[in-house]
């Protein structure tokens, strides 16, 4: 019975999410003349592919323990600490660390995102929820645990190779092989600690587990987690288009950041979601995050450190 209740309840928030991403999409087509092709492939690779292949790699697993010791007022707290997120996104990173010059402006720019998404949260928990690290932040390195890291890797970095931009921007910078076999893994392990530990910390790990744990369901959790997760970019999206590599013009307006955030990018949420969900293992979360940002985000990176010009 309990089974059944869980299922519905997984349905009913996979349906509102589709229901609520079909609406944005119509908006974004009749206001914005958004390109339908590009929403729906979305749609079809990270809302419904990828999913199913984290479900399917992660078919034999065990997750590792995790427990929320307080959830409402740990959900409480970090629905009100995204206000203050919410209002540096506004400002921009980069505004804040006062420096213009790379690859300074990278380093203080990630370390302002060290400390607002990782240190302070989780300096909170430990302090408020009285959580050690291990509970806080599960890991395992164990070949089992990370098969289904390097599946995913191996699934998005396809994804990136067939359809992005990633690979056209390499060829087109004609970086020599030399360079390209120093910095790879360099920008690689930049990005573990970037997009990784920066976002999936935050966003899975903490909203989407102690989301899961309020609403009694860890699809629900999932969710709301993924479309706060695509909201975050909105900022970005909205007030510097230029740095966030996406395609959606010089001054996009209001709506079509937004949507555009819930349309694309929360996508890419429900997969990194069910991963968490099934494994709990906060490895995985990072190596997938960051395998899918490489490709788009390697000749950007090798120009910041001074790699070409």
């Amino acid at each position: 019975m309990e089974t059944s209740v869980s299922s519905i309840r997984a349905g009913a928030y996979l349906g509102a999410y589709f229901v609520l991403w079909a609406a944005v999409l119509v908006l974004l087509r009749t206001f914005e003349g958004f390109e339908l092709s590009e929403a729906l492939a979305a749609l079809v690779i990270l809302g419904a592919i990828f999913p199913a292949l984290a479900l399917l790699t992660t078919r034999r697993m065990t997750a590792l323990p995790y427990a929320v010791h307080r959830p409402r007022i740990e959900a409480v707290s970090l629905l009100m600490y995204l206000a203050v997120i919410a209002w540096l996104l506004v400002l921009g990173f980069s505004r804040i660390v006062h420096v213009s010059t790379e690859p300074w402006l990278s380093f203080a720019v990630l370390g302002v995102k060290l400390v607002v998404f990782v240190v302070v949260p989780a300096a909170f928990f430990i302090v408020v929820g009285r959580y050690k690290i291990a509970e806080l932040i599960p890991i395992s390195l164990s070949w089992r645990a990370l098969r289904p890291a390097l599946w995913m890797s191996l699934a998005v970095l396809l994804m990136q190779v067939f359809l992005g931009r990633g690979l056209h921007e390499i060829w087109e910078a004609r970086l020599p092989v030399w360079l390209l076999a120093v910095t790879t893994p360099l920008s690689f392990a930049w990005l573990i600690v970037e997009v990784g530990v920066v976002e999936e910390f935050f966003c899975r790990v903490l909203l989407q587990e102690r989301l899961a744990a309020v609403l009694r369901s860890p699809w629900g959790g999932l969710v709301v987690a993924a479309l706060l997760f695509g909201l975050a970019h909105a900022p970005g999206f909205y007030l510097r288009t230029a740095a966030t590599q996406e395609f959606l013009g010089a001054h996009p307006s209001l709506l079509m950041a937004t949507g555009y955030s819930i349309v694309m990018t929360s996508l890419a949420g429900l997969f990194l979601g069910v991963l968490w969900m099934r494994t709990k293992n906060f490895a995985v979360l990072v190596i997938v995050h960051a395998a899918g940002d490489l490709l788009p985000n390697l000749v950007p990176w090798i120009r910041a450190f001074h790699g070409i010009r």
